[in-house]
């Protein structure tokens, strides 16, 4: 994402000069970029027709133009990081560059915006905000340089590393032009949609949690998935309010995943020991995160319909990439990159903090008292975590802060996920073989000839694998990401990989793997899902909440309110409400209540008819039609019963993502104990049974229900 700047070189000072021109170059690219991107995501009715993953004849818009301007833009939220990086601490690789630099980045753009909104008033988007961000990054490279005339080193020792970065860089490209209209034009899910309105609450109150009067998507984020919103924050007030701003980050992640798995192959590695991993090797390592993308895109969320990106993808991924992070740091005996990378990873997804409790446990199981430094290291760090999952919900309630109880993963919630035990449900194991190719995942077996860095992964890895496998119910594809990648690197720091008989044809056997999982993995239907976007043009709303303020540049929403949120989600919610069961899909439409509001923002067609009048129930008129629900003093109106009874019996395609990841209703949200096809054992009631207690009414109608 910037130029290597190697400190063992005399021309350092050349070389950041040379960075600093890079990183100006993409910050105008990034801010002067803005209305080509936007003109690729407004041709979102090319993702309709018969190849929208090939589209020719805006081939310049679509490959080279905005896929650039994304790097740009990545390249410019990462630049004031990347040289705060190289001015503070110790030496860095590219795998500590760059994940310091996201980190400098979090506070040195957060801040300045938040003090700039909070003495002005105005919420800066756009270019003015690009203007910010690029006079940050100006500020920290001329920091950079007063120390270097200082006679200050610059701390970056990246030439053997390089080629971690370009590989980073073109696994960036090559994912956002093969998957072009999943990432520009594709409706959003439910979960999509969220990570957006979760960036547009901190845009707009520099809070990132919810005040109760928002309804239903108040309950996230908590605390322990917070931090991949002020990221993705800054993609919506660059780009504006968009499905392509909260899926873009997806990529800066990737790229900053490779240089961390590279970095731990190449650590101390059998074979790999002080050399550069090879081209071929590059090749199926991003080969490798390719295949980890498809399923993890197309059949990750629960979305009956189809997948989306933001979330779970985007968020799963920022995780792998402070996990694996701390292990490098923890395999180095750099305490501080452990305690940042575990403290960000514990506010990253909810699982971050029991995947950091399963590392130290591994830690003393594989170094014990040979190496106890490790293990008190790993066991601070959990410390830590816990520290702040208790102390900063304290600070929140004493300052008079509205702060959500942790709901899916709270301790009340995890005790009910693990009540509930499935023994059988084989196919889970493909969300561990499949995304990293199958053969890496094989590898996990080779215990005897790992060292103790792989053998740390494997522990963890099996351990967390262990944890979701065994739930009976809410488990998708997404809970096992953390762990995904972990095989890659057991197997490229495997010995039989670099000598023996096995040596001359485990390679082969590896692209071989990448094949077989691709062809598994593979969405049984690609083309773009837009029906949501139909019933949105069909939606009109009008009221003060829905109308707090003048649409902005980029902006889709007219004014921020929460109370909009709980009104749109309460009455779309009834038009088509959501079923839990496997067929409902199959004989009705459902979907995402806020998906079908932000729809309803964009401009109508000429001859569009509008079906679905949401507003002031004293402002109604006989036009409108009957009223079908209310909430909060606004009705929700339908012109034409025949149009509805034709949208809510549509029967779109189902299951659309890979069938090996396919996860049924009853597994999402399912309760109680099972018998015949599916066994699900109930521990509690197992407990009961032993100590002859009677199961109390509440569970028995639990039980039954």
């Amino acid at each position: 994402m910037a130029v290597a700047m190697d400190t063992a070189r005399p021309g350092r000072k050349s070389g950041l000069a040379v960075g600093a021109v890079i990183g100006l170059l993409a910050g105008l690219v990034a801010i002067g970029g803005i209305p080509v991107l936007r003109g690729t995501l407004g041709m979102w009715d090319l993702g309709q027709g018969p190849s929208p993953y090939f589209i020719p004849s805006q081939a310049l818009p679509l490959y080279i133009f905005t896929p650039l301007i994304t790097l740009a833009t990545a390249l410019l939220f990462l630049a004031p990081g990347l040289a705060l990086a190289a001015t503070f601490g110790r030496d860095k690789g590219v795998a500590y560059w760059l994940i310091c630099a996201f980190a400098w980045s979090l506070p040195a753009i957060t801040l300045p915006t938040a003090a700039l909104q909070l003495a002005t008033g105005i919420v800066l988007k756009g270019p003015a905000f690009g203007a910010l961000v690029l006079a940050v990054a100006v500020a920290c490279f001329g920091l950079l340089a007063v120390r270097l005339s200082q006679g200050r080193r610059l701390l970056l020792r990246i030439g053997p590393d390089r080629a971690d970065l370009a590989a980073g860089v073109i696994l960036f490209l090559l994912v956002l032009i093969l998957l072009a209209p999943k990432f520009y034009w594709e409706n959003f899910t439910g979960d999509g949609h969220g990570s957006l309105q979760f960036a547009r609450l901190y845009i707009h109150t520099l809070w990132p949690f919810w005040m109760p009067e928002a309804g239903t998507i108040a309950k996230a984020p908590g605390l322990s998935m917070v931090l991949f919103v002020l990221p993705e924050s800054w993609f919506v007030r660059l780009w504006g309010e968009t499905e392509f701003s909260v899926r873009a980050p997806y990529l800066m992640y990737l790229a900053m995943v490779y240089p961390v798995i590279a970095g731990l192959i190449r650590y101390g590695g059998p074979g790999l020991r002080d050399r550069a991993i090879q081209l071929g090797d590059h090749v199926l390592i991003a080969g490798a995160l390719g295949v980890y993308t498809i399923p993890l895109i197309y059949s990750g969320g629960y979305n009956p319909y189809f997948g989306d990106s933001p979330m779970p993808a985007a968020r799963e991924t920022l995780a792998i990439a402070l996990f694996l992070c701390y292990v490098l740091a923890l395999a180095q005996d750099r305490l501080s990159m452990m305690v940042l990378t575990g403290l960000l990873a514990s506010v990253t997804i909810p699982t971050g903090g029991l995947w950091l409790g399963m590392v130290a446990v591994a830690c003393w199981l594989v170094w014990g008292r040979s190496d106890p430094r490790r293990t008190r290291a790993s066991l601070l760090v959990v410390a830590l975590a816990l520290a702040v999952s208790v102390l900063v919900p304290l600070l929140i309630g004493v300052l008079g802060l509205y702060y959500p109880a942790e709901g899916e993963f709270g301790l009340k919630a995890i005790v009910n996920r693990l009540r509930y035990v499935a023994l059988t449900d084989w196919e889970r194991f493909a969300f561990l073989i499949v995304p990293c190719g199958i053969v890496p995942a094989a590898f996990l077996l080779t215990w005897r000839s790992q060292d103790r860095l792989s053998r740390v992964l494997t522990l963890a890895t099996a351990a967390f694998f262990l944890f979701f496998y065994l739930q009976g119910y809410r488990v998708l594809l997404h809970h096992f990401a953390p762990v995904m990648l972990a095989p890659l690197i057991v197997f490229w720091r495997s010995p039989h990989l670099h000598m023996g008989v096995a040596a001359g044809f485990l390679r082969p056997l590896a692209a071989l793997g990448l094949a077989a999982a691709l062809w598994l993995a593979w969405p049984a239907e690609m083309r773009m899902h837009d029906f949501d976007r139909g019933i949105g043009a069909a939606t009109e709303t009008s009221g003060p909440v829905f109308e707090a303020a003048e649409r902005g540049p980029g902006d889709r929403f007219r004014g921020f309110d929460p109370e909009a949120l709980a009104t749109a989600h309460e009455l779309l919610g009834q038009l088509f409400p959501i079923g839990y069961r496997d067929t409902d899909a199959q004989e009705r439409f459902y979907g995402a209540p806020l998906v079908w509001w932000f729809y309803s923002e964009f401009p109508k067609d000429a001859g569009q008819v509008v079906n679905y009048r949401i507003k002031p129930k004293d402002q109604a008129a006989a036009a409108d039609g009957q009223m079908f629900a209310e909430f909060d003093g606004y009705g929700l109106y339908i012109a034409d019963a025949a149009v509805y009874e034709t949208h809510r019996t549509t029967v779109l395609p189902t299951d659309t993502g890979a069938r090996i990841f396919v996860v049924s209703r009853d597994q999402m949200f399912g309760k109680g104990a099972r018998t015949g096809d599916r066994l699900v054992i109930d521990l509690v009631a197992v407990v009961r049974g032993v100590f002859g207690l009677k199961t109390p009414v509440a569970d028995q109608a639990a039980q039954e229900g």
